[in-house]
C-alpha cells in the first residue's frame, strides 16, 4: 500500500513536472532563432509575440531593427573614441599654445624709433632740383622704408627718393615719414631765379655808353685845341 502511495505521488511529480516544462517551453522554449529571438504566442513578457535575448541581455525588441544593448554599448565605446580624440586635440592645441607663446617671447620685428633728414636745404632757387635722404634708427630695424611728402607742391615737389623739384618763389615743408609713423621736416625757401643774362647786357651796354662818352670827350677836346692853335696862328700873321 505505502509503495502505492509512493509510486502515485512519484507518477503525480513528473505529471506536474511534465505539464509545468511544456508550459513554460511553449512560453518560453529557451532556444533563439538566427535573429536571437523567438516567439512568445501568449505575451508572457508582455513585448508581443516575438522578443529577443541578445547575448544574454533580459527579453527585449529591436526598434528599427536595431538591438538597443548593442547599439549602447557602441554608443559606449563611441564616447570613449570621442573622448579619447578630444584629450588628443586638446593635448595638440596646448602643445601648439606652448610652442606660440614661446616663439612670441622672441622679437619677430625691430620697430623704428628715429628718423632724421641728412641734408639742412635752407633755400633753392626756382627749377634748381636736390636730393634728399633720411637716416632710420636703429640701424637694424625690421622696415627702413621711407616716404616724403611736400606741404605745398604748387612751391616744391618731392618724388619718393626724395628728389625736390623748385617750381616757383614760396615756403615749402618737406616731410620724411617711416613705416611705423615716425617723422621728421626741414622747410625750404625757394627763391626767384636771377636773370644773369640780361645783367650782363646791361652791364655790357653800360661800358659801351662809357667808353663812347670818353672818346666824344676826347674828340671835342682835340678838335677845341686845334681852334686854338689856328687862331694863334693866324693872328700872328696878322701882326
Amino acid at each position: 500500500m505505502k509503495r502505492n502511495k509512493g509510486k502515485i505521488i512519484s507518477i503525480f511529480l513528473i505529471v506536474l513536472s511534465v505539464v509545468f516544462m511544456g508550459v513554460s517551453t511553449y512560453a518560453h522554449s529557451g532556444r533563439t532563432d538566427a535573429n536571437g529571438g523567438h516567439k512568445d504566442n501568449q505575451n508572457k513578457s508582455g513585448l508581443g509575440s516575438y522578443h529577443y535575448h541578445c547575448g544574454g541581455h533580459p527579453a527585449h525588441l529591436h526598434p528599427n531593427g536595431v538591438c538597443p544593448y548593442s547599439s549602447s554599448s557602441s554608443s559606449s565605446s563611441s564616447k570613449s573614441s570621442t573622448s579619447s580624440s578630444s584629450s588628443s586635440s586638446s593635448s595638440k592645441s596646448t602643445t601648439s599654445s606652448s610652442s606660440s607663446s614661446s616663439s612670441n617671447n622672441e622679437p619677430s620685428t625691430v620697430e623704428v624709433t628715429e628718423i632724421k633728414i641728412d641734408e639742412d636745404v635752407g633755400s633753392m632757387e626756382e627749377g634748381k632740383i636736390k636730393f634728399l635722404t633720411a637716416t632710420v634708427t636703429p640701424d637694424n630695424a625690421s622696415d627702413k622704408n621711407v616716404t616724403w611728402k611736400s606741404s605745398d607742391e604748387s612751391i616744391a615737389t618731392v618724388s619718393s627718393t626724395g628728389m625736390i623739384n623748385a617750381i616757383k618763389p614760396g615756403k615749402v615743408t618737406i616731410t620724411a615719414t617711416s613705416s611705423n609713423g615716425k617723422t621728421n621736416s626741414i622747410e625750404i625757401e625757394v627763391k626767384e631765379k636771377q636773370n644773369t643774362e640780361n645783367n650782363t647786357i646791361n652791364v655790357i651796354k653800360t661800358s659801351d655808353n662809357t667808353n663812347s662818352n670818353a672818346a666824344n670827350n676826347e674828340e671835342s677836346s682835340n678838335l677845341l685845341g686845334g681852334i686854338v692853335v689856328l687862331g694863334l696862328l693866324g693872328g700872328g700873321s696878322y701882326l
